[in-house]
């Protein structure tokens, strides 16, 4: 398979890399997606949906930078009576992302025409019981990346886009990746057949930022995933845990528009791996006993730019919580 260029856009890439060394145990998951964290299998009738700005803080970088302007980043779960591998149906989750920005580089003084950027993914997932078992995951890209070291301001950036599809058997044994270059004419799919077989869990890599919201996040986790660089299964930390407060301004949580302060956890996350880079920063609301009010929701995160050229950074400003 084609060794995928992965976009300085921040869902493009979901994880950057870093090189280090963890042990894997099976992961321990609560639903606190929902008011009662103790569901397990009643998942019918699930709906949520979060909505985040997004903003970029840039490099010093004079010579060779991006700028990107306001974008918007949503998220939306919902259950769905779905047919698995094996041909048996049972209620499962789909998840579905959607990232939208512009923004332009610049070059030496010059700067280019804006390009319009888009990452959109859906992921299909079994119940707690199951273990959070991905069965299907699709994300389309156009994006606008940074080159390293260019000579001009036409070569400082390439587009891409292109389609990532992972198919998953019922056992979670192998998966089946299928990756389409859409820029190019005439291309065909490329297929690759990857066996899973980890210690631990394993999940797919659009389903990892909502399955973090079912962990104790005041203590360090790994676990496993397909790296799309290198297109292999790798193993992945959820490191640095703190108890903070993160400010919502003006946010919408469940139709009350009001400045929040919310206690929740910061940890970083990362691929490990012997390729270099930075980890993304996320902020998770903690457990409120009883009514769980925040849903254990990712409040703000921080995602930087390829070639140190930034951070992209949401935060939460509406969501419609489901009602279980």
């Amino acid at each position: 398979m084609k060794k995928i260029r992965l976009a300085g856009l921040a869902l493009a890439a979901p994880l950057c890399l870093l090189c280090a060394c963890t042990t894997q145990s099976s992961l321990s998951f609560s639903a606190n997606w929902y008011s009662d964290t103790a569901l397990i299998e009643n998942i019918s009738d699930t709906y949520e949906h979060l909505e985040y700005a997004v903003t970029f803080r840039g490099s010093e970088d004079e010579t060779h930078s991006v700028d990107y302007d306001d974008g918007t980043y949503s998220t939306t779960l919902r259950s769905e009576l779905y047919k698995l591998p094996d041909g048996t149906s049972e209620t499962v989750y789909v998840y579905s992302t959607e990232l939208s920005i512009t923004g332009r580089y610049t070059y030496n003084g010059e700067t280019s025409e804006t390009f319009e950027d888009s990452v959109t993914s859906e992921v299909v997932f079994r119940n707690i019981k199951n273990r959070l078992a991905p069965v299907h995951s699709l994300k389309t890209v156009k994006s606008t990346s940074p080159v390293t070291n260019p000579d001009s301001l036409e070569n400082s950036f390439l587009e891409y886009r292109y389609t990532y599809e992972v198919s998953y058997d019922v056992n979670l044994t192998q998966a089946t990746v299928v990756y389409t270059d859409l820029a190019a004419e005439n291309a065909e799919p490329k297929e690759t057949v990857i066996p899973i077989s980890v210690q631990g869990s394993y999940l797919d890599n659009e389903q990892i930022l909502f399955a973090l919201r079912g962990l104790d996040l005041s203590m360090e986790a790994s676990f496993s995933s397909i790296n799309p660089v290198g297109t292999k299964v790798e193993s992945l930390s959820v490191a640095s845990p703190a108890s903070t407060t993160v400010s919502l301004k003006n946010a919408d949580l469940n139709g009350t528009v009001k400045d929040y302060e919310i206690d929740a956890y910061s940890v970083t996350l990362y691929y490990n791996s012997t390729l270099a880079g930075s980890a993304q920063t996320l902020y998770y609301a903690q457990t409120v006993p009883s009514s769980n009010t925040y849903r254990n929701a990712l409040l703000y995160m921080e995602v930087p730019v390829m070639n140190e050229m930034g951070t992209l950074c949401y935060s939460l400003v509406k969501a419609q919580f489901t009602s279980k």
